[in-house]
């Protein structure tokens, strides 16, 4: 009766737990869910914007750009007049100014002209110099995005690695734990085969685990350094920066721009997370031609022109000729044409005009002197041309043949490299296929036959420990080939023209937009860099 009466009670104490349980569950759960943006982490996509934002090499650039600018401003205008003033034909015997009807006190002027067009092209020279920063300004971009991508599937890989090692610690223990039940067995029934030996061979074994765990973490760490450098932020006291093209001289002495070496420097800490690079980042697939081997190239290959199909090189070409780094060569070979055009200005006269007003002091009887007005027309004569102007134009014809060898060479070098990934990604892709279809299986069935004979002590503990072993060798061997295999294709997509390099910081934006905008970057770049590019047969 009594245990009748104690019952309910009993059960609405619990009712009233589980319900409280629920509910504080559901309020973490909803404040984990609508916190703030800052706490999901830091993705792929906000660190390769941060890095892109506080390079200080894009800024430098920057100046760079409109110290060109400037320069062809300055390169386009005539050069100052000169103004003289003398005193003529005055009289050793006395210095009087009215003594002698040829003293005369003159002023003048002169101006000088360039030659030929010589200023026009001077100033687009210097602007096709100009036109060439943009270029490697997005080439920069694409290095960052390719550094920070490695580092980032390298952090990536290093805490895999050591999720993968932790855990095969724990079954180790496991393994451990099952052995010493069996060996205590022995004692009390007097059979078994496993020996005090191997208990202590298995603790060895998790104690060097332990111990390769050690060295992964000195690994993270060292990968996280090399990302801080890119991501940290820096503060100066640079006045400089903020100095326009457009500003004259006058502009910029009045806004008080005067030289200063007091140049402080500071750098804030960097906070990576936690939990940055803790998922595989999602990176832009790859066309065709590079994610097939050369038999699937051939049987695949465009055949719209049966004369001359395009080819994995020409595919190649049709890319690299787009790259922004080969298109800031160009760029310089068409300022080295204006160079070859200033050079041949030198053969055209310099011309000068002056102009003068002399005047004379009455004489000794009161008589005005007439003044006079004085005008010339100078030129220099480039008779010497084989010393000074054809060495000239020599010169820079050299100079502009040398740019467009280093154009080739480029193009040779960037070729290669492409080439080289492209077989390293197909090999990759093989290799990987072999481990999911052929080890990794064979090393899961041995495992579980090992652990059931282990279980049923008539099994080796060490056998099963070296296959769990094996196992984890096996799993880091995987993990880090799919790395590589990433690696490769970051490395890849630098050479695409299309890689979307000008990105937008995340800050402030909720999570949803920022894998959003993730997608839609790596759709971007898939489709710009798909075949269909390819399979115009475009030339460079």
């Amino acid at each position: 009766m009594k245990l009748t009466m104690l019952l309910p009670p009993l059960r609405c104490n619990v009712l009233r737990k589980v319900k409280n349980t629920f509910i504080t569950a559901v309020c973490l759960l909803s404040a984990t869910l609508f916190s703030a943006p800052h706490s999901w982490g830091m993705t792929l996509i906000d660190a390769i914007s941060r890095a892109q934002q506080q390079d200080p090499w894009l800024s430098g650039s920057q100046q760079k750009e409109r110290a060109l600018q400037a320069r062809g401003v300055a390169g386009d205008t005539l050069d100052n007049p000169e103004l003289s003033f003398g005193l003529l034909n005055l009289p050793s015997d006395g210095f009087a100014l009215d003594q002698e009807p040829m003293t005369q006190f003159k002023v003048g002027i002169k101006q000088t002209f360039t030659r030929g067009d010589s200023r026009s092209i001077t100033r687009q020279r210097f602007n096709q110099l100009a036109a060439a920063q943009p270029l490697m300004r997005d080439d920069r971009r694409k290095q960052i995005t390719q550094t920070i991508t490695l580092l980032w599937l390298d952090l990536y890989y290093a805490k895999q690695s050591i999720a993968l090692a932790t855990q095969q610690s724990h079954v180790l223990q496991q393994l451990i734990d099952i052995a010493q039940r069996n060996y205590a067995s022995v004692y009390a029934n007097g059979s078994g085969q496993i020996t005090q030996n191997d208990v202590l061979n298995a603790q060895l074994d998790k104690a060097t685990l332990g111990d390769r765990i050690a060295e992964l973490n000195v690994s993270k760490r060292t990968i996280e350094a090399k990302l801080c450098q890119w991501l940290v932020n820096e503060s100066s006291t640079d006045e400089y920066a903020q100095i326009d093209a457009s500003h004259t001289f006058s502009n910029t002495r009045s806004q008080g721009y005067t030289t200063n070496n007091n140049y402080e420097l500071g750098f804030d800490d960097c906070e990576l997370g936690s939990d940055a690079a803790g998922s595989l980042p999602e990176i832009p697939s790859l066309p065709d031609f590079i994610t097939l081997d050369t038999q699937s190239m051939s049987a695949r290959s465009n055949t719209r022109d049966k004369q001359r199909p395009l080819g994995r090189s020409n595919a190649m070409l049709a890319l690299l000729v787009e790259h922004p780094r080969v298109q800031a060569l160009k760029q310089n070979i068409t300022a080295s044409d204006s160079d070859v055009k200033l050079a041949k200005t030198q053969y055209d006269p310099k011309w000068a005009v002056n102009a003068s007003y002399a005047h004379r002091q009455d004489d000794a009887l009161n008589s005005s002197r007439a003044d006079f007005w004085s005008l010339g027309v100078s030129v220099d004569l480039p008779l010497f041309s084989d010393q000074k102007q054809d060495s000239l134009l020599s010169a820079a014809h050299h100079q502009k043949e040398a740019l467009r060898t280093d154009y080739r060479l480029l193009i040779r070098q960037m070729m290669a490299q492409l080439d080289v990934l492209s077989a390293q990604y197909v090999e990759y892709s093989k290799r990987i296929r072999h481990y999911e279809q052929v080890i990794l299986p064979n090393i899961v069935e041995q495992k579980e036959v090992s652990t059931a004979n282990l279980s049923h002590d008539y099994g080796s503990l060490n056998a099963a420990v070296e296959v769990s072993i094996t196992e984890l060798d096996a799993k880091l061997a995987l993990l880090k080939l799919r790395n590589e295999q990433r690696k490769i294709q970051a490395k890849i997509l630098y050479f695409l023209p299309h890689q979307d390099t000008n990105l937008k910081p995340a800050d402030g934006s909720s999570p949803a937009k920022q894998q959003a905008h993730e997608r839609s970057i790596s759709l971007k770049s898939s489709l710009s860099a798909a075949s269909p590019v390819i399979a115009s047969g475009a030339r460079p």
